[in-house]
């Protein structure tokens, strides 16, 4: 549990989960393409080993579980989600300084985990296996360590519908991809401090715009090669208010990434992952010459190495849809595995 120096001691933590699931059964072609999975809705409920300074999470977690066909017990099962957390003690300057984990009520909440299901009967399964969970607010709010969860669990599942042993599965045929242009825009928010401080710094609002070049692969995967640029309101309050640089300061406070991104395509969902170089990041590469003396690999890095996680929900059915189409996402950027903002953006594809 423990990832930086000086934070909360803590017995070990502990996780309770109530995961009401839906078994597919082939009426979409994606449950056929991804093996007939589960979907479900977890609730979480734990406590972090340190009441006092790091309190209870509370977690609700959309979330799929693939191989759920498999008619052996020991075929693996692998559940991932994306959702939201409330922690009841993050940092606070008055009464908590020293949860650096978390510094705000409210979290990004990614798991996953990797288990087996042996059947007791008909209507009950055991399970158990292991799992990771993390929680990042995405640089909202500082400190913002993040929490990471690694944990072995054991449970029980009952099924309320005896469920065939196998499932048939048809080929599904899709379209053949074609190259198509995309842009997307919105607004994120972040505030200009490191991952511990300055607290109490204010929150900024950050531009971006996405123009990027898609084409479907395959059944499930949607590949992308693009340009973001980033305007950060802070970058640029900063130069104006210090002088920072003495013309082109909207400019200069802009990042441009060059990029290349994968998106896993669930109807009409997707789960996006992207990597990326930052070719243009004046502000940073001039702020860190300046004020930090002392730089390592990760900060010399930072400058360059971008990511950005986050899910997409389109209007249309990407795999058939050979018209123009609509679709709104939610992401977190991160330079280097550190994040940087979350933000919104509504896409439209060519």
């Amino acid at each position: 549990m423990e990832n930086t120096k000086d934070v909360p001691k803590s017995t070990s933590p502990y996780l309770f989960e109530f995961n009401p699931s839906v078994q597919t059964n082939g009426s979409k072609d994606w449950h056929h393409i991804f093996g007939f999975p589960k979907v479900g809705c977890s609730v979480f409920i734990g406590n972090l080993g340190n009441n006092r300074e790091l309190g209870n999470i509370f977690g609700l977690l959309p979330n799929m579980t693939f191989n759920t066909n498999k008619s052996k017990w020991y075929s693996p099962k692998i559940n991932f989600g994306l959702g939201l957390a409330y922690f009841n003690r993050p940092f606070n300057a008055q009464s908590d300084t020293a949860n650096v984990y978390i510094g705000s009520h409210i979290t990004a909440f990614a798991h996953a985990s990797l288990y087996l299901q042996p059947r007791l009967s008909d209507h009950f399964s055991l399970t158990m296996g292991m799992s990771v969970s993390h929680c990042s607010n995405g640089h909202y709010q500082v400190p913002n360590v993040g929490m990471n969860l690694l944990s072995v669990f054991v449970g029980l599942v009952y099924h309320p519908v005896v469920l065939p042993k196998h499932f048939e599965r048809r080929q599904i045929q899709v379209p053949a991809g074609k190259i198509k242009f995309n842009v997307r825009a919105g607004m994120g928010v972040h505030v200009l401090a490191r991952t511990l401080g300055p607290v109490g710094t204010p929150k900024y609002a950050i531009y971006t715009t996405d123009f990027y070049l898609s084409r479907l692969y395959g059944k499930a995967s949607n590949v992308h090669a693009g340009i973001e640029i980033n305007h950060y309101n802070s970058y640029y309050n900063y130069i104006v208010k210090y002088d920072f640089f003495a013309d082109h300061q909207k400019l200069r406070a802009s990042v441009v990434t060059a990029y290349l991104a994968h998106e896993l395509m669930i109807g009409h969902f997707s789960l996006l992952t992207q990597g990326g170089i930052n070719v243009y990041n004046q502000f940073y590469n001039n702020y860190i010459k300046m004020y930090l003396s002392e730089r390592g690999m990760k900060t010399e890095l930072k400058k360059y190495i971008s990511a950005r996680l986050g899910v997409q929900y389109y209007l249309f059915d990407p795999k058939y849809c050979s018209r123009s189409n609509i679709y709104l996402g939610a992401y977190i950027k991160a330079n280097f595995g550190q994040a940087d903002f979350t933000c919104v953006q509504l896409g439209y594809v060519f």
